[in-house]
């Protein structure tokens, strides 16, 4: 069995702002760190100080993942926030 991974990801104020009020539970993403169901995500907004102090705390958990219709590589995958 496959341990969990913890991902690091970047993430633009836009994208951070929709993600925190709950409206973009979505990220398309490369796949170059072979996303899978069950991981775990963890953002840094890039570009906004406060929304990032929001944000970096907060743990996302993988729940879906597709590629449907993604260019080759990519993957779209849909992550709800960990409650503690």
């Amino acid at each position: 069995m496959r341990a969990m991974k913890i991902h690091n990801l970047k993430i633009q104020s836009d994208y951070a702002s929709a993600k925190l009020n709950g409206i973009k539970p979505f990220e398309i993403r490369q796949n170059d760190r072979d996303f899978k169901v069950g991981d775990l995500v963890r953002y840094n907004c890039i570009d906004d100080v406060n929304l990032n102090n929001k944000i970096r705390d907060k743990i996302y958990q993988i729940v879906y993942i597709t590629s449907y219709e993604q260019k080759n590589g990519y993957v779209v995958f849909t992550d709800k926030e960990v409650e503690e």
